[in-house]
Formats: structure tokens, sequence, C-alpha cells
């Protein structure tokens, strides 16, 4: 190995040790590297794995349609408290909780994720 592909390895490593996905190309495939790594390869032939993006929902509508694919249905915990939240109604600006509290969706996704932790938005395809 030559300083270059240390260099293009060097992020690819630091991901490892944080517990990051790591997957290493076989053929057109790319798979799993597991818990234990050499990193013999070439650098291009491994990548982090990447993560889904979701961004906040739009509307009710497109609310709904998400939670309905969720158990426990119209729950959502709190990423900083810890704590479960039940949704008693959604409109087209974000929710209400049974404190009757409203939040935003563009909150919500910051701060909440679905009970099953499942980020609270819409996936990016």
């Amino acid at each position: 190995m030559n300083r270059q592909q240390a260099k293009e390895l060097l992020p690819i490593i630091q991901a490892f040790a944080e517990g990051k996905t790591i997957q290493v190309q076989e053929d057109i495939d790319w798979c799993y590297l597991g818990n234990n790594a050499d990193f013999n390869l070439s650098p291009q032939r491994y990548r982090i794995k990447t993560e889904p993006k979701y961004r906040p929902f739009e509307n009710k509508e497109e609310c709904w349609q998400e939670m309905l694919k969720h158990q426990p249905f119209g729950w959502t915990k709190s990423i900083s408290e810890k704590r479960f939240y039940f949704i008693s109604k959604i409109d087209d600006n974000g929710c209400f909780f049974s404190n009757n509290d409203d939040v935003s969706f563009k909150t919500l996704f910051a701060s909440d994720k679905f009970a099953d932790g499942t980020p609270f938005g819409i996936k990016v395809e």
C-alpha cells in the first residue's frame, strides 16, 4: 500500500472504528464487510454504507400514509427525552398531542422518531 492508497482508505477505516457499516465490492455487488476486516484490497473496493435520507412531511396526507406503516400506530419517541408521545390530531402544519401541544412537521422531524425508531419523516428516494 502506498501513501495515496492510505489517504483514500483512511476515512473508511475511521468509519469502521466508529462502528459504521462498511461494504466491500465483490464482483458487481456490495457486501457487508463484518466486524473483522483486513483491508487488503484496493481502497476503491470499500465504501461506507449509505444511510437512507429522510425529510419532514409536507402535509397531513403524507404524514398519515407514513404513520400507517409504523407500529404502535400514532406514537412518537422523543430523541432527547426518551419519552413516548401519542398524536391526537394531524393537520397540514403538523401534529397535535394529547397535552394539546401542536408541533410542526419540521420540528418533529428534528426532535422525534416513530416509536419503532424510524425517523419521523418521509424517505427520499
